[in-house]
């Protein structure tokens, strides 16, 4: 594939407004939407994680959970975050927690070869509404990542056409973020591929049906809520809901 009929594809599959749209940080949602994930890779990461790592970026750590744990579990690795907004506690976490608050999407505040592994949420990167935006992020994410560091990425897509458009989350058969760090220079790209059913029945797929309705009741009256609430719910019969997590790490020789 070209680089040319990537950047199109990836293009098609995002938001193509020039503003920035809010986050609407939930900190109960954040945290069930960090368990699901963590439930359904069962850790909290997939790269090879190791005592002899020094510093690690999360980008759009939103409230800051996954760092916390990591930060727990591995207290002697630095751990940084740049967000646009933060709903990261201000004062109770891990001392090896440092919660940033800056634009990243025109840049990274840090030395370049600096971070042993880079972490990508593309669902928390919602900003990322045009191509030049995700490009420059990438970029900058080589820059700062050292040499046989790793990047590890996670991202979404839902087979129902309301979720899709509701969730403003990348749509098509297969999201592209691997490919695109792989124009960026990195090697050893890693994916795997988790289905959450969204219905009765599995609890990863109940959790994220409760999360995707506390996001319903921050976009509307309680109207509004309840008529949207109950297209989601025929939807998930009717397409058999589910979300499809893409998840992996690359690296930087």
């Amino acid at each position: 594939m070209t680089k040319a009929t990537l950047s199109a594809d990836w293009l098609s599959n995002n938001r193509q407004s020039e503003e920035y749209y809010s986050t609407n940080n939930d900190v109960d949602r954040d945290l069930l939407i960090h368990y699901i994930r963590k439930s359904m890779l069962n850790s909290n990461y997939l790269c090879p994680v190791n005592k002899t790592m020094k510093n690690v970026l999360e980008i759009a750590y939103s409230s800051g959970f996954w760092m916390m744990e990591m930060a727990t579990d591995f207290p002697k690795i630095q751990f940084y975050g740049i967000d646009l907004e933060s709903s990261a506690p201000d004062l109770v976490y891990p001392k090896n927690c440092f919660f940033g608050q800056g634009d990243y999407l025109k840049g990274l505040p840090y030395q370049s070869n600096f971070f042993d592994m880079v972490r990508l949420d593309m669902a928390h990167l919602r900003s990322l509404s045009t191509l030049d935006q995700i490009l420059l992020l990438l970029s900058e994410v080589f820059r700062v990542t050292k040499k046989g560091g790793y990047v590890e990425f996670l991202e979404l897509d839902y087979n129902s056409p309301l979720l899709r458009k509701l969730m403003k989350f990348p749509v098509g058969d297969s999201p592209k973020i691997d490919e695109l760090l792989a124009e960026r220079g990195f090697v050893n790209i890693t994916n795997k591929k988790v289905a959450i059913p969204l219905r009765k029945g599995s609890m990863v797929g109940e959790f994220s049906l409760a999360a995707i309705k506390s996001f319903v009741e921050t976009i509307g009256s309680e109207e509004d809520y309840n008529d949207l609430l109950h297209i989601v719910e025929e939807e998930s019969e009717k397409y058999d809901s589910h979300i499809n997590v893409f998840a992996g790490f690359c690296q930087k020789l």
